[in-house]
């Protein structure tokens, strides 16, 4: 009943170490040898995809994620090993590709459509659907090249989620357009899954992966490092994120630069030791390091702890906790530590952080994601979703109960009529 089989699958890429760009450098290079690096993408990969089953593929950069999915959708041969495909599949991978941007945006739906194989009688009717559920239809004539690029993206989703096909593969793409689309799109996925239609999701998001997948697979190395359950796969997944430092992201970034700065932030934990993950139900430190760059009086100082959605979850400062920072002399340096009960179910937090005047009418400096650090060992899962919006909280509940003798219940008709009159 496998949708998709791999067996001992292996797939290597060759990484030059010297790129030439002109006709001077390539002729040069004809009387050199040219050394590479191969680069194990994939090691032996066996899997199988069951029928009516929705699977997420998780996994760090360059784990071999989105070189898997080719090799099932057959856009690229393995090195080694066997594929099998039981029925018609559609591949997501990058949208809009084969789009030309001198067409109209009808046009180019037409000929996507005879790409991924659309019904000949039902060729119209798709179209304008997908036309319609892309909120293109004012520009239906338009050349594409005169869209945005989000607009383009959201033509090429709603042009191959028109495919009717019996296994759908999913390459980060369910992050497409506005708030208003993307949800239309979670809906149709979810009517999806209804269906029982077999989906491959690769993504990074994992809430997507509790969300819509019956089953989790997490690469690492080219390998498969785990399978099974969706929660129990990302828990064991989020145990290895910042196990040696703190986890790699693209950075702080600053928006203010006024009379303070915030140099450097990260988290430690109990014992004072810098870690990038900190137990849930433990108690962990914020220290931030701030430069003094002109003579400042009573500056306020705050910090944000926000989700891998971005919600804010919790934010505090000095102002608000009452306490009164002072006068800071110019070329001086602050190193503030904010002790914080860990209260925090698994995933990944972002700390950002604003320096403000005395009366907060001026920002001295306002910085997101200053630190990032990854909470584990929390006993509820990651993130689930129960149908309403999830809870970051784990408040470390533990529930007691008793069971005594039931107490007899009253029929208040039988005892009006034993009376004579109303109880």
């Amino acid at each position: 009943m496998a949708a998709i089989e791999l067996r001992d699958i292996h797939k290597r890429f060759r990484i030059p170490h010297e790129r030439h760009t002109t006709l001077t450098e390539r002729l040069l290079a004809a009387f050199r040898p040219v050394t590479y690096e191969r680069f194990e993408a994939l090691r032996g990969v066996d899997l199988d995809i069951e029928k009516g089953r929705a699977v997420g593929i998780i996994g760090g950069n360059g784990s071999g994620k989105s070189t898997l999915l080719k090799i099932m959708s057959g856009l690229l041969p393995p090195d080694r090993g066997t594929v099998s495909v039981d029925g018609s599949l559609s591949a997501l991978l990058e949208l809009g590709l084969g789009f030309s941007a001198e067409l109209t945006v009808r046009e180019n739906v037409e000929l996507y459509a005879a790409v991924l194989g659309y019904p000949r009688r039902e060729v119209h009717r798709r179209v304008d659907e997908a036309i319609d559920f892309a909120d293109l239809e004012r520009f239906r004539d338009a050349k594409l090249k005169n869209l945005s690029t989000g607009m383009k993206a959201r033509l090429g989703f709603a042009t191959a989620l028109q495919a009717e096909s019996d296994i759908l593969l999913l390459d980060e793409i369910l992050a497409v357009g506005d708030a208003d689309f993307q949800l239309k799109c979670l809906r149709v996925f979810e009517d999806l899954k209804r269906r029982r239609r077999t989906m491959v999701l690769v993504t990074h998001d994992l809430r997507q992966v509790q969300h819509f997948c019956d089953e989790a697979v997490w690469l690492r190395d080219g390998r498969i490092a785990a399978r099974g359950d969706p929660d129990e796969v990302i828990r064991a997944y989020l145990a290895t994120i910042g196990s040696d430092a703190a986890p790699t992201d693209a950075g702080p970034r600053r928006f203010i630069e006024g009379a303070m700065r915030v140099v450097e932030g990260w988290t430690e934990n109990a014992a004072g030791q810098r870690v990038g993950r900190v137990r849930s139900g433990s108690v962990g430190t914020l220290v931030l390091l701030i430069d003094v760059l002109a003579d400042t009086t009573e500056p306020i100082i705050g910090f944000a702890v926000r989700g891998e959605d971005g919600a804010f979850i919790c934010s505090d400062n000095t102002d608000a906790l009452g306490i009164r920072t002072g006068e800071f002399r110019a070329g001086s340096r602050l190193e503030i530590r904010a002790d914080f009960v860990v209260a925090l179910r698994d995933g990944r937090y972002t700390v950002s952080v604003g320096v403000s005047d005395a009366g907060a009418t001026t920002f001295h400096d306002l910085v997101d994601a200053v630190t990032t650090f990854v909470v584990h060992g929390s006993r509820r899962a990651p993130l689930s979703d129960v149908g309403v919006r999830p809870s970051f909280v784990d408040l470390q509940v533990d529930l007691r109960w008793q069971v005594g003798p039931a107490t007899p219940v009253i029929d208040a008709k039988a005892a009006q009529g034993h009376t004579g009159g109303t109880p």
